[in-house]
């Protein structure tokens, strides 16, 4: 059971930044999202960034590809791409994180021996 607030009571200013940053989100997302684009448009529009990516239509069986999907946050770093859907969990349970450019990071195929 919650307790009244007393007279005069003023959130603390973390309190007042949590709820800021959860409806500037909301605002965000709303301008974020787009109609569900190909592969390729995603990372003509986005290029070398993460992307999050909602509503992806499953590609046949055992194929890497995309086939189209919508856009729901994007950015340099996968945090970056990540923090405009941070709040929106419960709206978007299920989504995929992908990089649109080259990963200049080596393949680490796990060794058996």
């Amino acid at each position: 059971m919650l307790r009244p607030r007393p007279a005069g009571y003023e959130p603390s200013a973390g309190t007042r930044a949590r709820k800021d940053r959860r409806m500037d989100a909301a605002k965000q997302i709303a301008s974020l999202e787009t109609e569900p684009l190909p592969w390729a448009e995603i990372c003509a529009r986005y290029p070398d960034q993460y992307v999050y990516l909602i509503d992806l239509v499953p590609p046949p069986l055992r194929s890497p590809e995309i086939i189209s999907a919508r856009v729901i946050g994007h950015g340099a770093t996968d945090d970056e791409a990540f923090e405009p859907i941070r709040d929106l969990a419960t709206q978007y349970p299920r989504f995929a994180v992908r990089f649109t450019g080259e990963s200049t990071i080596p393949l680490i195929r796990p060794s058996f021996f």
